[in-house]
């Protein structure tokens, strides 16, 4: 098992190019998620999830807001046929962009789960098409041109969690978990075709019950700008929150 996650990670992480002339700066990261899987019947259930991404001392980096469908296949397989999330995109750290441009964007996504003794292994693909806000400047009057750049672009997550003090997910349980994330953007509009992010995180984590899940840990995120001439190496700390709610058993 170790070999394999080995070999995943090593796979992921060889995909990633290096360029020795892009600007790069390093800056501390948090970043914070609250969840929750509201489960409306036996087969389908509606993701809502804030995520709130600060950088240095806590200064705002992205918030964002995603909804979706989410339909249940079996205990292993899952898809949501659609997807939507807005992003607030402050200009921040020490890299800042000259505009502020926020984004519409639309999802789709499958997942993939099942067990290896102790090991849940979760495998996602999540497809987005996304309408990034444009500014200009003219005569030194900033101008919004709408949400006028759309890019598209594929995402793939592989995670693991082990539980420690039990041999299943049950109530109280403390476990490890570990996930690697790789993104690419693809289309006419993109100029840096090469993978363009990754995110790496491991930490541990508790399920109080079924319903209330919290993980945090180190967190590490590469990202390449749009141009491909800038990147940012944000390290710290991520925190997990999910609270799942079920409206699907009759009382």
């Amino acid at each position: 098992m170790a070999r394999a996650l080995s070999l995943t990670i090593l796979i992921l992480t060889g995909f990633f190019p290096s360029f020795s002339q892009r600007e790069t700066v390093n800056q501390s990261t948090q970043w914070f998620t609250l969840a929750s899987d509201i489960r409306v019947s036996k087969n389908y259930s509606v993701l809502a999830e804030g995520q709130f991404r600060y950088v240095n001392s806590f200064e705002p980096m992205q918030f964002q807001v995603r909804t979706g469908l989410d339909v249940h296949v079996s205990k292993h397989f899952s898809f949501v046929p659609l997807g939507y999330v807005y992003s607030w995109n402050p200009i921040y750290g020490n890299q800042p962009a000259l505009y502020s441009n926020n984004e519409h964007r639309l999802f789709e996504q499958v997942i993939y789960k099942h067990e290896i003794g102790r090991f849940h292994l979760d495998y996602r693909v999540r497809l987005e098409q996304r309408f990034i806000q444009v500014h200009e400047n003219n005569n030194g009057e900033v101008i919004s041109k709408g949400y006028d750049l759309y890019l598209n672009r594929i995402r793939f997550r592989f995670m693991m969690k082990v539980p420690i003090n039990q041999e299943k997910f049950v109530a109280g349980t403390a476990f490890v978990s570990l996930y690697d994330e790789i993104f690419l953007d693809f289309g006419q509009k993109v100029v840096y075709t090469d993978p363009d992010q990754n995110r790496i995180f491991a930490g541990i984590g508790y399920h109080f019950n079924q319903k209330v899940i919290i993980q945090a840990g180190f967190f590490q995120q590469t990202l390449i700008k749009l141009s491909g001439n800038q990147q940012e190496n944000n390290i710290g700390l991520q925190l997990q929150v999910l609270c799942n709610l079920d409206f699907s058993k009759s009382p």
